[in-house]
C-alpha cells in the first residue's frame, strides 16, 4: 500500500493548515483506530470487486479513505485550527 494510511490523512490536514504534522494539536489514533483503518482498506483492496469507503471528521475535516487507500480530506464548516478530533466513523464495505 505503500505510505500508511496515518501518514497520508495527517499530512494532508497538515498541509491544510499550514503546519508540520507534528504539531497537530491531536492526535489521529485519539479520533480513530488507524490499526483497525489500515486492515480494513487492506482486506477490501483483496477482494475482487470489493469496494470501502470510510467516513470521519478530524481537526474539522471530512476525511474519506477508500479501499484503494485513497485519502481525500474536505473542509467542514467548522474547519479551521480548533483541533475538533471528533469522529462520525461510516464504514460501508460491498
Amino acid at each position: 500500500m505503500g505510505e500508511m494510511l496515518s501518514t497520508k490523512v495527517t499530512r494532508q490536514i497538515a498541509a491544510r493548515e499550514g503546519v508540520d504534522p507534528l504539531h497537530l494539536d491531536k492526535p489521529l489514533y485519539d479520533v480513530i483506530d488507524v490499526g483497525a483503518l489500515e486492515t480494513m482498506v487492506e482486506s477490501a483492496s483483496k477482494r475482487e470487486g470489493g469496494t470501502l469507503e470510510v467516513t470521519f471528521t478530524y481537526y474539522g475535516y471530512e476525511v474519506v479513505v477508500d479501499e484503494t487507500g485513497d485519502v481525500t480530506v474536505t473542509p467542514t464548516a467548522t474547519a479551521g485550527k480548533s483541533g475538533d478530533g471528533s469522529a462520525n466513523r461510516t464504514a460501508a464495505g460491498k
